[in-house]
């Protein structure tokens, strides 16, 4: 893994979010979309969590705890806790692995 050039998990956060906003319109609801519009400067929220074995299923491939990852993307209620993920979106730390796969609230 040493060869490889990473993401942080900054700017993996960030590359989550790039993608989010470029495929949320299409992929959401109008009213989920709508309320992400509307609230994600003072809700919205990125969380990296190690991915779980529903992914390696549905992608058909195994997964390296170190390089991938799981965004959850969304809108975190009043309290602070997360109420609700938008999106759940897999990547790889590897800047140049092109692994992307995405499933949306409501798919």
């Amino acid at each position: 893994m040493q060869d490889l050039e990473l993401w942080s998990m900054d700017e993996l956060c960030d590359h989550a979010f790039d993608i989010f906003e470029e495929l949320a319109a299409e992929n959401l609801s109008a009213a989920d979309y709508g309320l992400y519009q509307q609230q994600y400067e003072q809700r919205g929220y990125v969380d990296l969590v190690i991915p779980g074995p529903e992914w390696v299923e549905l992608i058909m491939q195994d997964l390296e705890p170190e390089l991938h990852y799981e965004a959850q993307i969304g809108l975190t209620g009043l309290d602070g806790e997360a109420d609700r993920v938008l999106a759940r979106i897999l990547l790889s730390r590897e800047k140049h692995d092109a692994l992307c796969h995405a499933q949306w609230r409501g798919d």
